[in-house]
């Protein structure tokens, strides 16, 4: 996948999407962090706010469930939407 898509196909989000089943079926759950990070990268760029909190939501708790630093960046982009309380330093 690739995380510099300015705007994604109908090909390619169909391809997202089954990518992002795949991982939840081997439990990969950094994978699904930067799955849904993309499907939200892509969705803030067609302006869709609300479908972008969705997804960075999906990629935010996956972070915290792997531990990954990773968390942080997707709790500011929440924060900055009023979607999330920040997280402790």
């Amino acid at each position: 996948m690739n995380a510099e898509w300015t705007q994604i196909s109908p090909q390619e989000a169909a391809a997202l999407h089954a990518a992002i089943l795949a991982a939840h079926a081997h439990h990969d759950l950094e994978q699904l962090v930067e799955l849904y990070a993309i499907a939200a990268d892509s969705k803030e760029r067609e302006g869709d706010v609300d479908a972008a909190c969705f997804f960075l939501t999906q990629a935010f708790v996956f972070a915290l469930e792997t531990g990954i630093s990773r968390a942080h960046e997707l709790n500011r982009r929440l924060v900055a939407y009023g979607r999330a309380w920040p997280l402790e330093p």
